[in-house]
């Protein structure tokens, strides 16, 4: 990903909230400590306590955070995010120095960020740029949606949501930069910054992908990598099997495999799918799997080699989503 965003003339600011590691932290950055995202003021002051700087906190800032993202604006570079102009009025006076502020536009995602064709958009900006109270860093945007694309893989429907992203930047930076200077305009998702362009529009400077230091086997169907890329593995326990109705039941809340997709794999020790015979592994017709959490079925899992419950495996790993 560092190669990709090099090639693509634009800096990788990679989010720091799958891994949550220093050693992840490092290796995404190159070993700089230097331009990483997080979601949450943890997450913040957890690798500002490392030595990272240049931090940005990619959430709409609200006043009761205020306090506790003052001391680390105070202590290392680090950027808050708005999206709306009472999160501006109540920045002012907050801090002993001016806020770096992104202002965080909405790319078809439509869960943050200011409407592009909104007037009151370059406003906001302006705002932000002519306050005493703050400096606008740039603009911030998240392909969200290009996670919905589809649920084979689609490079091809991945250019919608990543054409949609870029416009919205460009669309807000070419209204603002008439008026005053916007530094830094990032985009990205996975899916999208393993699937870019052949070139970025000039005014695009960053790119903000997380999940591609792991990788998993939703990406894997969305074409965002291969299953040699995926990295992690989630492990749990097998506490039931039920030969009538095809099913393993595994000592895990469904969340811990995947909260967008009944994304994991069932492979046994010999590499073919469940649902052949399969001796060596005792796993027979056992074709399903379900976890303790609300019934939730799972498509795959990799089976450790111990057999300790009732002939069965009672170790499996899941994939991570």
């Amino acid at each position: 990903m560092l190669q990709r965003a090099k090639q693509l003339g634009c800096q990788l600011r990679p989010h720091m909230k799958t891994h949550k590691t220093i050693q992840g932290g490092v290796l995404a950055t190159d070993g700089t400590k230097r331009c990483i995202t997080v979601s949450t003021l943890a997450e913040a002051e957890f690798y500002a306590d490392a030595g990272f700087e240049d931090i940005c906190y990619a959430v709409p800032i609200t006043a009761e955070k205020l306090p506790r993202a003052a001391q680390l604006h105070e202590r290392c570079l680090f950027h808050v995010c708005v999206d709306h102009p009472q999160a501006v009025e109540a920045r002012c006076g907050q801090a002993n120095k001016p806020w770096s502020v992104f202002l965080m536009v909405d790319c078809g995602y439509g869960r943050d960020g200011v409407d592009v064709k909104d007037p009151t958009s370059v406003q906001l900006a302006q705002r932000l740029a002519s306050s005493k109270g703050t400096r606008l860093a740039g603009l911030y945007t998240h392909g969200g949606h290009s996670y919905d694309a589809s649920q084979v893989c689609c490079g091809d429907r991945l250019r919608a949501p990543r054409a949609v992203g870029l416009t919205a930047a460009k669309g807000v930076h070419s209204r603002c930069e008439t008026l005053l200077q916007v530094p830094i305009v990032g985009v990205g998702s996975t899916p999208t910054c393993s699937n870019p362009p052949n070139q970025f529009p000039s005014e695009v400077t960053e790119m903000h992908p997380g999940n591609y230091i792991y990788y998993d086997t939703m990406q894997q169907a969305l074409g965002s990598c291969s299953e040699e890329d995926i990295a992690v593995r989630v492990l749990t326990r097998v506490i039931g099997a039920y030969e009538r109705r095809n099913l393993l039941l595994v000592d895990m809340g469904w969340t811990a495999c995947s909260k967008q997709g009944p994304w994991a794999a069932l492979v046994s020790q010999t590499d073919r799918q469940i649902g052949k015979e399969e001796p060596k592994s005792g796993l027979g017709q056992f074709g399903d799997v379900r976890s303790t959490s609300h019934g939730r079925r799972e498509k795959t899992l990799h089976l450790l080699r111990r057999r300790l419950f009732f002939g069965w495996a009672r170790c499996i790993r899941l994939e991570k989503l």
